[in-house]
């Protein structure tokens, strides 16, 4: 399942009618373009790739976090804001799980 499949799901729970997340067929298909673009211009990148680091803590760790709202962490950093706040600092919306991803 997707993140957009799951976020339209939350917002039909929710009884938000009208999904934002939604695209059309041609939206979609150059999104898919640009991704791929993307992809290639990191793979052919010899190596000299933008570190991220976490917006929370400062520091580039291996391991990072994803959140519904779509904003990126570190696990740490993305497990604390969760038990303590609840809600992205960035964004202000609510924390309901996260997605370790590399």
């Amino acid at each position: 399942m997707s993140l957009m499949d799951l976020l339209e799901e939350t917002d039909r729970e929710m009884g938000v009618e009208g999904s934002k997340y939604m695209m059309g067929e041609d939206e979609e298909e150059e999104e898919e373009e640009e991704e791929e673009e993307e992809e290639e211009a990191e793979a052919g990148g010899g190596g000299g790739g933008i570190e991220y680091n976490c917006c929370v803590c400062m520091v580039r760790h291996k391991g990072a976090a994803f959140i519904p709202c779509g904003h990126t962490f570190c696990r740490l950093c993305s497990r604390e804001l969760w038990v303590q706040r609840g809600n992205c600092p960035l964004c202000n919306n609510f924390i309901v799980e996260i997605l370790d991803i590399f």
